[in-house]
């Protein structure tokens, strides 16, 4: 009775487990980065940067490939909002960069500040990314 209770478990968990969404490679290798023993919050924040720029490059790929996907006009009012999102970036994170580094104290404000400026380019990219993915269907 009790292998036969392992073996059910075993089962629900592997089909469970194979529901799960797939995590973003950035994001897998950000958490390997900050999952290291005895990591300072330079560290962290250096995992967050790259993972940010690792951001970036999937961003620009999807604005790219949606470029040649859309329609002319389509693709000018991508380019005049990706613009105006741009500007709203670069505002976040001034304020982010005031806020985290002149009102909170401590150096763990520093990672925490990074990972706020990550969120900002990771949403960015995953939304190009979805647009482009709706142009397949």
């Amino acid at each position: 009775m009790k292998k036969i209770f392992v073996l059910i478990f075993l089962l629900l968990s592997i089909v469970a487990f194979s529901q799960t969404k797939k995590e973003n490679p950035i994001d897998v290798l950000e958490s390997k980065c900050l999952n290291k023993d005895n990591i300072s919050n330079a560290d962290m924040c250096n995992c967050t940067i790259q993972a940010r720029e690792s951001w970036d490059k999937e961003l620009n790929k999807y604005y790219n490939l949606l470029k040649t996907k859309l329609p002319k006009e389509a693709f000018e009012t991508l380019k005049e909002s990706q613009k105006q999102w741009l500007v709203y970036r670069d505002k976040e994170y001034n304020f982010i960069s005031k806020y985290f580094y002149e009102v909170k104290q401590g150096t763990m404000w520093y990672a925490v500040a990074e990972n706020k400026k990550k969120e900002i380019v990771k949403t960015r990219a995953i939304e190009l990314e979805r647009y482009y993915k709706m142009l397949e269907y």
